[in-house]
């Protein structure tokens, strides 16, 4: 079983950008052909107020740098001193090299650091941290975690169901070595059974069919995706609890991966947890971030709550594409966690 567990490694801030573009959910009336029932309907059950998209030519790697280069600034870290970039993205600039080698030079790291990517999305921010903190384990210091996507660029503009709940984001968070961080567990699952419920036709060798985009789009079977995750997620909790050795009273914030407001209502209610404590209005605000959803979660939700505010206990959860999901449970001590950064590249 996945089941890991580090003791010197802790997150130092977060950093989110989103795309600059505003998108008020007024306006898919226009753009998709929503009536005013179905767009009451959509605001009622998934909470859809707006969402911002990323500036046409602005890539995923453009909202991180910035966001990694905020965050630099604020903790007074040098890029050169950092020993590795990690990027989690499903819209990385090329299929290759690793967008994180560019992104990496451009940031302005020195020649002796690591940079690689990890395909991943909804739960790619817990693989990404852990992966992190695995690295410092090791004996590195500094380590950048940037994920994110323009997810708005794999939506078939005639998916209905799809299409109107991305939104773009790109996050940075800095993990740095810490002899008195305390416990941060993770737990990390995948089942590839479910592969085709949420992917990208024609996006790889192995399908040859055409993808319908420039970069093709994704398709998502909604209601398998609801399924899995109202199986998986209470679950994994339960886990989550008895590996950290903690009880759900003990968390300060549940911060989770924010695919829509409807299903964040169904895992509270259905794990008991406080309204207070779980934030649920990124998605409704600024769209779908896929893997920069938690991280776009503190920054937008828990900004006021967690910047340089003392220590707290977060359980960090994603659950999604693949099918992956994991979670985490660790402490945060006066995290540098500014309010989100709206890019300021328009159309």
């Amino acid at each position: 079983m996945a089941k890991l567990s580090f003791q010197t490694a802790r997150i130092a801030g977060v950093v989110t950008t989103v795309g600059g573009m505003l998108r008020p959910a007024a306006g898919l009336r226009e753009e998709f052909g929503f009536t005013d029932a179905e767009l009451e309907r959509l605001q009622k059950t998934l909470g859809l107020q707006s969402r911002y998209i990323a500036a046409p030519g602005v890539t995923t790697s453009d909202l991180c740098l910035n966001s990694a280069r905020v965050l630099l600034d604020g903790l007074h870290v040098a890029p050169e001193t950092l020993d590795a970039v990690i990027m989690v993205t499903q819209t990385p600039d090329f299929r290759a090299p690793s967008t994180a080698i560019h992104l990496a030079h451009r940031l302005g790291c020195s020649t002796d650091v690591m940079a690689h990517d990890i395909a991943l999305g909804c739960s790619g921010y817990v693989y990404g941290l852990n992966a992190a903190f695995a690295l410092v384990a090791g004996g590195l210091s500094n380590v950048l975690l940037v994920v994110g996507d323009v997810a708005s660029r794999f939506a078939d503009k005639d998916d209905r169901a799809f299409a109107p709940l991305m939104g773009d984001a790109g996050a940075a968070t800095l993990v740095t070595r810490a002899d008195a961080a305390g416990p941060a567990h993770f737990a990390l699952h995948s089942d590839g059974a479910g592969h085709r419920a949420l992917y990208i036709p024609g996006s790889g060798i192995r399908d040859e069919a055409e993808p319908r985009g420039p970069q093709g789009s994704m398709y998502m079977n909604g209601a398998e995706v609801f399924n899995f995750t109202i199986k998986v997620v209470p679950t994994m909790f339960a886990e989550i609890f008895a590996h950290a050795g903690v009880a759900p009273e003990a968390i300060d914030y549940f911060v989770l991966h924010q695919p829509n407001k409807y299903i964040l209502h169904n895992i509270r209610k259905r794990l008991g947890l406080p309204e207070e404590r779980v934030p649920d209005q990124t998605q409704a605000v600024y769209g779908n971030q896929n893997s920069a959803s938690i991280p776009g979660t503190i920054n937008g939700f828990l900004s006021a709550q967690l910047h340089r505010n003392g220590r707290k206990k977060l359980l960090l959860s994603g659950f999604g594409i693949g099918l992956s999901w994991g979670a985490a449970v660790l402490d945060v001590e006066d995290l540098y966690a500014p309010p989100v950064i709206i890019d300021d590249r328009k159309e």
